[in-house]
């Protein structure tokens, strides 16, 4: 049996894409030959590894077991090539990594920027989802890793605090409590714009207010900032996120604070990665680099 560097690199393309022709592109080769590779990697290991799902591929579990295998056979290659390079030599390649909502908008994608811009061999693609999202995609190796708003208990993923956060309570600026310091149970009855299921500043929130017994009530749900302050700009209730994104509309008074005594807010954010897995190269320059650059050591 003689598994190649190439059959290991288009399977692990074709379980992040979902598709042949996606990780062709990943890989830089055409379709057939990716397709072929593909073929002959099942055939030498006497196993089928994808199975297909409408016009995607999903990893099956004989699959699911090759690819963290994979993964690190390759992430080893690369440390060998790095390890013997000029020094001095730019940094390249690309680096997949997954972000929730607040953290992917109004961190992540400036982070990103400037560092493609400092490294200009590299490409660093962010997803944006839920923190529920994230957590699968790390799990699933199609991010090397995440970045979330809310707690991770999968024994598979290791957890490190990252950088800190505060939500705040806003509402309409006409609102009767625009503005002022209440206590809980002033908010009883109150109706809610809230976040999806799965989202980390929703889960925080309602934590939090379930110990004063607010028991919010929930009116609408959107799956996005934006469309939250829309909604409460329009007197749909009051909303709850984090300051990042209100810092424009509460300066401009377009969105107005409510501070509730004994409501205690701040949150931690949090990057995760596969126990099985090892960071890149390019992902250690990530890494460090965000903490330079939003000093996420604080």
């Amino acid at each position: 049996m003689r598994i190649t560097l190439k059959q290991l690199a288009i399977f692990e393309a074709v379980a992040r894409s979902g598709q042949v022709a996606k990780a062709a592109e990943i890989v830089n080769l055409s379709s057939p030959a990716a397709s072929m590779a593909l073929s002959e990697l099942e055939k030498q290991l006497d196993t089928r590894l994808f199975e297909r799902i409408g016009n995607r591929l999903r990893l099956n579990s004989q699959g699911s077991m090759l690819l963290p295998l994979a993964t690190d056979a390759l992430h080893k290659i690369d440390q060998i090539e790095n390890a013997f390079s000029p020094a001095g030599t730019e940094l390249g390649g690309d680096l997949n990594v997954s972000a929730s909502s607040t953290i992917g908008n109004y961190l992540l994608a400036k982070s990103a920027v400037a560092f493609c811009l400092q490294h200009t061999n590299t490409m660093v693609n962010v997803d944006i989802d839920n923190s529920q999202a994230v957590i699968n995609a790390v799990l699933e190796f199609r991010s090397e890793m995440g970045f979330i708003e809310g707690q991770c208990l999968d024994s598979r993923i290791t957890v490190e605090a990252w950088h800190k956060d505060r939500l705040i309570i806003f509402c309409h600026p006409a609102h009767p409590l625009a503005g002022k310091t209440v206590s809980p149970h002033e908010l009883a009855g109150q109706s809610w714009v809230m976040r999806e299921e799965g989202s980390g500043t929703r889960d925080c929130f309602v934590n939090a207010a379930n110990m004063l017994d607010m028991q919010p009530q929930e009116k609408f749900r959107f799956s996005t900032p934006d469309a939250i302050k829309q909604a409460v700009n329009q007197g749909a209730g009051l909303g709850v996120l984090s300051e990042l994104t209100l810092e424009k509309e509460i300066s401009r008074k377009e969105l107005a604070v409510i501070n509730v005594d004994g409501l205690f807010l701040e949150r931690k954010f949090y990057r995760i990665h596969h126990k099985s897995r090892k960071f890149s190269a390019i992902g250690n320059a990530f890494t460090t680099f965000c903490q330079d650059f939003l000093n996420t050591d604080s």
